[in-house]
């Protein structure tokens, strides 16, 4: 059987070289380290198989090798065992439509829809109230507000004309908006 001054001598010469090679094979010292460690106690444990058919440096870096993989099934298996499937299904529910970009678009539109009407004229306010919020339509909206009909569509497009128009110079002076380059 052979001895651990064998060994050492052995092991002495080639122990930077394994460092080396096992810290490019797993990018930190910690876990080069750990398996350095594990491959010296594996080498030092089968050193009677040695049978120097290679060098002793190759065997010793095959066994490295060996506790690399060894090291990364586990880590594959421990996250795989952490993975929530309901949540993969609760993400793959989620639309376009739910994230928070465009929660926080409806609520600038909505917001900016709000600060155009306040500005706006009562009677057009009150009009496009009753047009596009409660989805009357021109001769019951006429009938509410005992005017004509030619009057209420009047209304109602000089009213929407006047809403747009302030949602227009609202977007212009918005500060998202990037800046006009001038010529």
């Amino acid at each position: 059987m052979p001895s651990q001054q064998e060994f050492t001598e052995l092991l002495q010469p080639n122990l930077l070289p394994l460092n080396r090679f096992v810290f490019g094979m797993v990018g930190n010292h910690f876990d080069a380290d750990d398996i350095v460690q594990e491959t010296v106690v594996k080498a030092f444990t089968h050193f009677a198989d040695f049978r120097g058919e290679s060098k002793f440096k190759t065997w010793l870096l095959s066994i490295a090798l060996n506790e690399v993989r060894t090291m990364r099934r586990k880590e594959c298996r421990s996250r795989m065992s952490y993975f929530d499937f309901d949540q993969l299904e609760r993400f793959a529910n989620i639309t376009s439509n739910d994230s928070p970009f465009r929660q926080y678009q409806e609520n600038e539109t909505a917001q900016r829809v709000q600060n155009a009407l306040v500005a706006l004229h009562p009677s057009y306010k009150e009009m496009i109230r009753l047009r596009m919020i409660e989805g009357l339509n021109i001769t019951d909206t006429a009938e509410k507000l005992s005017i004509t009909v030619g009057a209420a569509k009047a209304r109602y497009y000089r009213g929407v004309d006047r809403l747009s128009r302030a949602l227009v110079r609202q977007t212009r002076s918005s500060p998202l908006r990037p800046k006009a380059r001038r010529q």
